[in-house]
């Protein structure tokens, strides 16, 4: 983005980016003098997460302050102008990342479910990426409780029907549903800028074609057939389901159409 120079104005130059832990875009901000200053720190960013997506603005403005930026250019009113490279670089560190729940929040986007419903179809988007890839979708363990698989941070983080329903309390096994209000955009794009982003969202639409249809009375019959990664593994609040298990039982949890 450029405009142009006007006489006596100050030169800004700006490395933008998003940041979805901290929900705002994040920006560095440079003046004019400090071109190479702001080209060591590109190569920072860029070395340090390959991939990782940032762009970078140019713009002339009446003084060297950042309101003077956003007083000439709108586009940047939302921005939060980060410190140091570092700062703006561990920022874009912990994008890298995604847990079970932000996952199961781009499936509550797409359709409504129960907490029975989200733990199966999260589980399974993971262990499809994982058979496919070699790779973990998310930082979750997920544990074998009685009804089934259950990623940790989708339990923490629906357990509580104030999410959705202020005023009463859900369990695991409760058939209320549960849903998100927020925009799918926001949650794709958040899987989008973690690392293998465009890999990862292509797996888990895939998993939803695949699983997205089916009753939630199926998906249950599907991960407790015998010797699936579940059936397979002691039961109990903290049993995990190793991911060596998923590796070699998750075949039998496939649909019969496929």
């Amino acid at each position: 983005m450029g405009i142009g120079v006007e006489f006596g104005m100050i030169k800004h130059m700006v490395i933008l980016s998003s940041s979805y832990s901290t929900g705002t875009r994040i920006g560095l901000h440079y003046i004019g003098g400090q071109e190479d200053l702001m080209s060591e720190d590109v190569k920072k960013v860029g070395t340090a997460y390959p991939g990782a997506p940032f762009s970078t603005h140019q713009l002339y403005a009446d003084s060297e302050s950042w309101d003077s930026v956003v007083k000439k250019d709108p586009y940047f009113d939302d921005v939060k102008i980060i410190k140091t490279a570092d700062e703006f670089t561990e920022l874009l560190r912990r994008e890298q990342h995604i847990d079970g729940k932000e996952v199961a929040r781009y499936i509550l986007s797409r359709q409504k479910c129960t907490h029975t419903r989200i733990q199966k179809l999260t589980y399974m988007c993971y262990a499809d990426y994982l058979c496919s890839t070699g790779k973990r979708l998310f930082e979750d363990k997920i544990y074998a409780f009685d009804h089934g698989p259950v990623v940790a941070s989708v339990y923490e983080a629906f357990r509580d029907s104030s999410k959705a329903h202020p005023g009463k309390q859900i369990d695991y096994d409760d058939d209320t549903e549960i849903f998100s209000s927020e925009l799918r955009v926001q949650h794709r794009s958040r899987i989008m800028f973690s690392e293998d982003g465009v890999k990862k969202m292509d797996s888990i639409d895939r998993t939803l074609e695949r699983y997205g249809e089916l009753k939630t009375e199926e998906l249950v019959e599907l991960t407790h057939r015998p010797g699936s990664p579940w059936f397979m593994t002691p039961k109990g609040t903290y049993s995990e389901i190793a991911d060596k298990s998923i590796l070699a039982g998750h075949a039998v949890e496939v649909p019969d159409a496929y």
